[in-house]
């Protein structure tokens, strides 16, 4: 358990349906969880090349 709580692991969907299950929580909540942790890393870790990134601007119709 303690690989989880320090982040050298990440959450299965196994894993999520287990932890689910014993805490009374919907499923997917784990999942979830994991998500919103590797994005905010992403973006901590990616942050100078997403700002270099200019949006798609689609022409407008005549």
């Amino acid at each position: 358990m303690s690989d989880y709580v320090n982040g050298t692991r990440d959450i299965s969907a196994d894993t999520d349906l287990r932890l689910c299950k014993f805490f009374g929580l919907s499923e997917g909540y784990f999942l979830r969880l994991q998500n919103v942790c590797d994005t905010l890393e992403a973006k901590r870790r990616i942050a100078g090349q997403i700002a270099k990134i200019e949006p798609y601007k689609a022409e407008q119709p005549a």
